[in-house]
């Protein structure tokens, strides 16, 4: 899919507030359907793309998203997401990575076409009804088992914590979902993953991001999750338990909904819809929920 206008990118203090505190609500859409509501965003909302700290400046890339999520050895907050999906809790982290096709005839190596971070992005996400909040943090990959082990930061974690212009907010991200793991009786772990291309537009003061999902796909954990020196690219996973044929969309707001996005959800054939990945890959990579 591709969109009308090149990405244009917002400050870092704006992507805080729409991660914040928000309304968000979330929508299937068919294939068929993709193009022409892609196109009703781009003639009002500039799409977006990360430009903080490791972000990929080149032009033409396909994003994309692996989302790890955990659970208990009990499921419970699976259980808990699949009975009452309007209050839940996840922890989750997501690596962001790029493909860039232009470049697929000059690699000589996959990898070369592909552009990641070096950390996962933490969260511990809270939902009630269509209001939502999020705290998050990053770490590299290799450092996950000991956070979750042993409640453990390592010195190279911990100064990363702080780059980037990111002091203060990591920090309390981290002291949140330390907080929330410990208050468990049980440890949690990665259960499964989902795949997918994101595209996402965004106003210029973040009061408003619309984003969507594209292909997702659910996998177990790899064996070498945590171990991996590579992105956690689709082609890495293993088999694919299960895919998703419709698009997510998700609707970020701070403020009511445009009358011009409701009518583009409408004229798509878009229903708000209670659609969690984290229940759906669960669902079908545990058999569970």
């Amino acid at each position: 899919m591709t969109t009308a206008a090149p990405p244009r990118s917002w400050p870092d203090n704006g992507d805080e507030q729409v991660t914040a505190e928000r309304e968000e609500t979330k929508y299937l859409l068919p294939a068929d359907r993709l193009e022409g509501f892609a196109a009703a965003l781009t003639n009002r909302m500039a799409p977006h793309r990360f430009t903080g700290d490791g972000a990929n400046r080149l032009p033409g890339a396909h994003h994309f998203i692996t989302t790890v999520y955990f659970d208990t050895p009990s499921r419970s907050h699976l259980r808990a997401a699949a009975t009452n999906p309007g209050h839940s809790v996840k922890i989750r982290a997501k690596e962001y990575y790029d493909i860039h096709p232009s470049l697929a005839e000059l690699a000589t190596d996959p990898r070369q076409i592909v552009r990641y971070q070096p950390w996962l992005w933490f969260e511990l996400k809270r939902r009630e009804g269509t209001h939502t909040s999020k705290r998050r943090f990053r770490l590299p990959k290799t450092d996950v088992p000991s956070f979750f082990g042993e409640g453990r930061v390592t010195p190279r974690a911990r100064q990363g914590l702080n780059d980037g212009g990111h002091e203060g907010r990591n920090d309390d991200g981290l002291q949140e979902i330390a907080d929330y793991c410990s208050s468990l009786d049980e440890q949690l772990a990665a259960t499964c993953l989902v795949n997918y291309r994101r595209l996402s537009w965004q106003e210029p003061d973040a009061s408003l991001r619309v984003t969507m999902d594209l292909g997702l796909a659910y996998y177990a954990v790899p064996a070498d999750l945590w171990t991996r020196r590579q992105a956690l690219v689709r082609t890495t996973l293993g088999p694919v338990r299960g895919k998703e044929g419709h698009a997510v969309i998700e609707v970020k707001r701070v403020a009511a909904l445009p009358a011009w996005l409701e009518e583009a959800l409408a004229q798509s054939g878009a229903a708000p819809d209670p659609f969690s990945k984290f229940v759906a890959a669960g669902r079908t990579v545990l058999g569970d929920g």
